[in-house]
């Protein structure tokens, strides 16, 4: 065995130990592993799995890993909203502070536009000022 299939079958591993409810096929397509393939439109979704055949080893073992990424990220974020009783009227570096959410915040800003967005969506920040902060 291969040290990348050692990697995968570890992260699949612990991933179903921390989710005994899910099936196996479930963890499989949670990680990453399956995928359906992509569409251009988004108003005619396709539900068909894309054909990982040719996909290498490495490849399977980046998606797993943001899709470990994904998941922290959620949970992170319902943590901090958790911790705060009222953000509205709160500006958004105060939103980030209170959240513990300041540090993934940068990081993302820098590395992923699409999870800072998420972010500052689930901080209740207004369209416009996520288009001002991303830029």
């Amino acid at each position: 065995m291969k040290k990348e299939h050692k990697l995968i079958i570890e992260k699949i591993n612990q991933y179903l130990e921390n989710h005994p409810d899910q099936r196996f096929g479930q963890a499989i397509f949670n990680l990453g592993i399956n995928e359906f393939q992509k569409t251009t439109d988004p108003r005619n979704p396709s539900y068909n799995l894309r054909d990982i055949y040719n996909d290498s080893d490495s490849e399977i073992n980046k998606r797993i890993e943001r899709q470990l990424e994904w998941f922290d990220l959620q949970k992170r974020i319902n943590e901090g909203l958790s911790k705060v009783a009222e953000i509205h009227g709160m500006t958004v570096n105060e939103r980030l502070f209170a959240t513990d959410l300041l540090d993934h915040f940068d990081k993302y800003k820098k590395s992923n536009k699409e999870y800072a967005e998420y972010i500052l969506k689930a901080l209740k920040v207004d369209s416009e000022s996520i288009g001002k902060i991303l830029k």
